[in-house]
């Protein structure tokens, strides 16, 4: 039996096999969207294992940073803290330094003269007195009439116990200069009527006193406050630069937990299928 010249058979062959090519290519298409699917997931990973290499060297190229800065700040803050320290020394050592010696009486003539000068000259007499005084002790010259003014520097300057502890001699100026042997008495100069005037040593010029010697200075107590505040100055910008190194790695590692934005930071964007690909 036949329908339009075409058997039943026939017709049933026919739709069966098209209905098996239909759906070989169904299953071919289906393996290609697998495929296709697959691969798409392998390059979202691959992506994913790159961006999240280049952030992970990222937060611990800040991490790093962070913890060095910590401590450069740490070694500075010694740095200043011994800095302060011997400058407090230096001060102190200073201080002690202001320590000097004494120094002797010293009494200069307000008239040029000459070893040669004669005193006779002058208008000291024979008999005329010149006395020069330290302490206790006292040295009297008398004038002969002829004696010269080297005459009276030569007879000051005998060292005995119970003369003047003084010094004579002529400056460049040619006037008389007395000099105490010690740094503790007083030297005074006086004569007959005018006769320690005419040689220089007018009235209100004729008692020297000497220099006392300075005692070495204590450290102040100031230094030490002062090496406490620097110290303390120092400690306070150590605290400061650690509370700032300290946020900086707080920030660093809070970066890290957020992963995501920094990869969207570096231009990734989408979602991150697999951190650990």
């Amino acid at each position: 039996m036949s329908v339009g010249g075409v058997s039943l058979y026939q017709q049933d062959l026919n739709y069966w096999n098209q209905a098996q090519a239909q759906s070989q290519a169904s299953s071919a298409q289906n393996s290609l969207i697998n495929v296709i699917g697959a691969a798409m997931t392998d390059l979202s990973k691959g992506k994913a294992s790159i961006a999240n290499g280049i952030a992970l060297k990222r937060v611990n190229s800040q991490l790093s940073s962070a913890v060095q800065s910590l401590l450069g700040n740490s070694t500075s803050s010694s740095s200043s803290s011994s800095t302060a320290s011997s400058s407090s020394t230096a001060s102190s050592s200073s201080a002690a330094a202001t320590a000097s010696k004494g120094a002797p009486a010293i009494g200069t003539g307000t008239v040029p003269l000459s070893t040669g000068t004669s005193l006779a000259t002058l208008g000291i007499l024979p008999g005329g007195k010149i006395t020069v005084t330290t302490g206790l002790t006292t040295t009297t010259y008398v004038s002969t009439g002829s004696d010269t003014v080297g005459d009276l520097i030569n007879a000051l300057n005998v060292n005995l116990s119970t003369n003047a502890q003084v010094t004579a001699s002529l400056n460049g100026h040619g006037q008389i200069v007395i000099t105490g042997r010690n740094d503790t008495a007083y030297v005074t100069v006086g004569g007959t009527g005018t006769d320690a005037a005419v040689l220089g040593f007018g009235v209100g010029h004729t008692t020297f006193k000497p220099t006392p010697p300075t005692p070495a200075a204590t450290a102040p107590a100031s230094s030490s406050t002062s090496t406490s505040a620097s110290a303390a100055s120092s400690t306070g910008k150590s605290s400061k630069s650690s509370k700032t190194s300290s946020s900086t790695a707080s920030t660093a590692t809070t970066s890290l937990s957020t992963a995501a934005g920094i990869l969207s930071a570096d231009g990734v964007s989408g979602s991150i299928v697999d951190m650990l690909a």
